[in-house]
Formats: structure tokens, sequence, C-alpha cells
């Protein structure tokens, strides 16, 4: 069962053609404004997160040349002791 999250009130300036917008888009969508405006918060989030975690996988990919030959399998305490530096 999902809980209800707490709202907050927020005083916000939009353009006239946004307002109408808005409203058009709550009639076809049965929704309220504030549902709307959540949805879009969210799913631009969403996909902020999304190009940030394939700008990580770009700079692994192309980072990769460096870690050519590891072991991907062997722990942080083997590479020491393989590099001479643990006991």
């Amino acid at each position: 069962m999902k809980m209800k999250e707490k709202k907050v009130r927020k005083n916000i300036t939009i353009s006239k053609k946004a307002e109408e917008k808005l409203k058009e888009l709550a009639k076809i969508e049965n929704k309220s404004q504030s549902e709307l405006i959540e949805e879009l918060i969210e799913n631009v989030y969403k996909e902020i997160e999304k190009k940030k975690k394939l700008e990580a996988l770009k700079r692994i990919i192309e980072n990769r040349k460096y870690f050519k030959g590891i072991d991907p399998n062997l722990s942080i305490q083997k590479i020491k002791e393989q590099m001479g530096s643990e006991p």
C-alpha cells in the first residue's frame, strides 16, 4: 500500500499561454494541474538521470583500454598481494 506523500505549497508564475495549456491538459488527462506538474518534474528528472548514467557508461567504455588484462574477479586485497604491497 503506497502511503500518501505530504504535499507542500509552491507559488509559481507561468505565462498565460502555459496556464491555458496546463488547464487543457488537466481536462484531457483528467488530472489536477498539480499532478501534471509533478509528473512533468518526475519525467524530466528521470531523463536527466538516464543521461548521467549513459555519460558514465560512455566514460567507462572510453577508458576500458586502461583496464585491459585485469581479472574482474580479483579483490583489492589480491591485487595488492600480487603487487607486493600486502604481506
